[in-house]
């Protein structure tokens, strides 16, 4: 059997499916590595940001590994690939094949049916392809004057940028997302907002993922915690609306950092540029800002 991965949330869990035919599995696993090799010189050597990132194509039993060559046991097809007639074709037959008869999908779309989910999830995949997403900043609610007041009579700590804590052993950095990197709470568990506390969003909006995190016991900004409750760290929250939800944390080195999804920790936005404020850095799809939080002792994230 042959597994894709449709690498493109930072909070929830990527949507992936299972090739269950085995000669349909080596059939696309072949084509997946002769258009790598082909397509190699396309690579960009900079850390995939936020929003789709690519497909990863992987065996998922020895069997199926029999003949092939060591890269493919997690074969990454990177979107920067689309740029080209071949490699286009190639991602949107791979995320077409979610549809076919012998594939089983596992889905973040609970409350929908089965069918729903897969047409809905590969609609949306390929209009990643097609160049369909919005990339203006769009900013929440002005903080007032009394609130900014507020702001600055809160104390927390900053911690140093260490991402080799979470890059360095693949386990970690597969297991732990955007949300453990904020609360600097390393879980292996790809925590969610809520589910510390046994109240998970029911809704990917800001309203929502912020009542879930309240719930998990982190604070609104303006809502100090006092000194037991150390270390309490600055987080910022944005959404990509309806889709996803991007945790960032603040740094002793004046720069804040973030861990989208499965992938590497960095400091820099999608442009590349070292991120100074989280409200005005390039966040791609994650257009809607929700705010600044503390994270605190206390707070139960799983």
């Amino acid at each position: 059997m042959l597994r894709i991965t449709a690498d493109v949330y930072s909070g929830r869990e990527n949507p992936a499916w299972t090739i269950e035919d085995e000669f349909r599995a080596r059939e696309i696993m072949d084509e997946a590595i002769q258009a790598r090799r082909s397509l190699a010189s396309l690579e960009v050597q900079a850390p995939p940001g936020l929003g789709f990132r690519g497909l990863i194509v992987e065996p998922t039993s020895d069997e199926m590994f029999v003949g092939l060559p060591p890269e493919s046991a997690a074969l990454r097809i990177p979107v920067e690939f689309a740029s080209d007639p071949g490699g286009r074709g190639l991602i949107e037959r791979l995320i077409r094949t979610l549809s076919e008869p012998a594939v089983a999908a596992r889905m973040a779309q609970g409350r929908q049916r089965a069918e729903q989910a897969v047409e809905s999830v590969q609609q949306f995949l390929l209009e990643q392809i097609a160049g369909g997403l919005r990339r203006t900043v769009q900013e929440g609610a002005e903080i007032g004057a009394g609130e900014a007041q507020m702001l600055v009579t809160c104390a927390y700590e900053i911690s140093p940028y260490n991402p080799g804590f979470w890059n360095n052993d693949p386990t970690v950095r597969t297991k732990n997302n955007c949300y453990n990197y904020a609360s600097n709470k390393r879980t292996n568990t790809f925590a969610q907002p809520g589910r510390g506390c046994g109240s998970m969003y029911t809704a990917l909006n800001c309203a929502e993922v912020t009542r879930a995190s309240l719930c998990d016991g982190m604070h609104r900004r303006y809502d100090c915690f006092p000194d037991s409750e150390k270390p309490r760290y600055l987080a910022a929250l944005v959404m990509w609306p309806d889709r996803d939800f991007h945790w960032y944390r603040l740094n002793s080195e004046n720069f804040w950092s973030h861990k989208p999804g499965s992938t590497i920790a960095r400091n820099v936005d999608n442009a590349g540029v070292t991120i100074r404020d989280p409200r005005t850095c390039d966040r791609g799809p994650y257009t809607q800002f929700c705010g600044f939080f503390y994270t605190s002792r206390s707070q139960r994230i799983s």
